[in-house]
């Protein structure tokens, strides 16, 4: 592999972390722009039967609704190994999603622990998902005791990362 080659190999892995991150970054902002964004449009999603199948860009649509009505939540990813093939890629990273709720005046935390197993397209010079498959891997709830810390976060364009980062995310 020539230099050239290399690093064209680590701006497209790194062009494709970066998506992977916004889409935590989308859902955990409500963000659904955003998470639309790491789509292309006619991608396919799978998480599961009992949650979601359908177009791509939807899922987010899907998300959002729900986590519009937790307390917090916070997706995160690691773990990411990517293999490219030219205009194509393929993806496993871990994710790890926590997302508190209040019933009947009790804090619960659900945590899932799974994985996305993307596939990727370059077109027109941009990354994005074509087909995504989710494995849970197991998954918790637990009521919680709070430490009483106020949050200080937003579910949206008002929370204090939309000031620091000079395109809101969008890249």
């Amino acid at each position: 592999m020539t230099d050239a080659e290399t690093l064209r190999a680590l701006a497209d892995k790194q062009a494709i972390t970066e998506l992977l991150y916004r889409y935590c970054r989308a859902v955990d902002r409500i963000d659904v722009p955003l998470g639309h964004s790491i789509w292309h449009d006619d991608a396919e999603a799978d998480y599961g039967a009992d949650y979601y199948q359908g177009p791509g860009k939807q899922v987010i649509d899907t998300i959002c609704r729900h986590h519009a009505g937790l307390v917090s939540h916070s997706h995160n990813v690691t773990n990411v190994i990517i293999d490219l093939a030219g205009n194509r890629a393929g993806s496993e990273a871990y994710v790890y999603g926590t997302m508190r709720m209040e019933r009947d005046g009790q804090l619960f935390q659900l945590g899932v622990w799974g994985r996305y197993l993307d596939s990727w397209e370059k077109r027109d010079d941009r990354w994005g998902i074509v087909r995504r498959r989710v494995v849970f891997d197991h998954e918790e709830i637990r009521p919680v005791t709070p430490m009483g810390r106020k949050s200080n976060q937003a579910h949206d364009r008002t929370d204090p990362s939309y000031a620091v980062l000079f395109n809101g995310g969008y890249g």
